[in-house]
């Protein structure tokens, strides 16, 4: 029997193994990394310049609109892959505490190398890969430790 969307996403109770681990994260991993190559294509380049450009434009509103979207979508995406994650702790013996870990990681350094560009010399380029140093070191650990990990044997 499959799990419900409900089991799944939405509670922490529970266990499950490293393969169906796999193919939950793939829904909440997939669904954020197409939004975000959406949200990159679509992201102003620069600040707006209101002597050459208009006040109100239907392409910036939409592009806003997409973008105030992505940001409460990917919150929630964090929220389902955290749920997906606890279980998979769980499964392992540890606190599902650390599933929230990759989400954050991930999180600070999206907001740093948003940040960054906007600091207008206050955040140093520099600055923003200790973010995505750690982000990357997470998220690896995370798939190596909730992907490849069997249970420990009881006894």
């Amino acid at each position: 029997m499959q799990p419900s969307f409900h089991f799944l996403y939405r509670e922490s109770e529970g266990a499950i193994g490293p393969a169906l681990w796999a193919r939950a994260s793939a829904l909440p991993v997939g669904v954020a990394s197409i939004m975000t190559l959406i949200a990159w294509a679509i992201a102003p380049r620069a600040p707006r310049d209101l002597g050459s450009q208009p006040f109100f434009s239907f392409t910036i509103l939409a592009v806003h609109t997409y973008l105030m979207i992505y940001g409460f979508a990917l919150i929630l995406l964090a929220v389902a892959q955290y749920f997906v994650s606890a279980k998979r702790f769980i499964d392992l013996g540890r606190s599902p505490a650390w599933a929230g870990l990759a989400p954050m990681c991930l999180l600070l350094a999206g907001a740093a190398n948003w940040f960054q560009p906007r600091s207008e010399g206050a955040m140093p380029i520099w600055a923003v890969y200790p973010f995505d140093a750690l982000a990357l070191a997470v998220v690896l650990w995370n798939i190596a430790e909730l992907g490849f990990v069997k249970r420990p044997s009881a006894g």
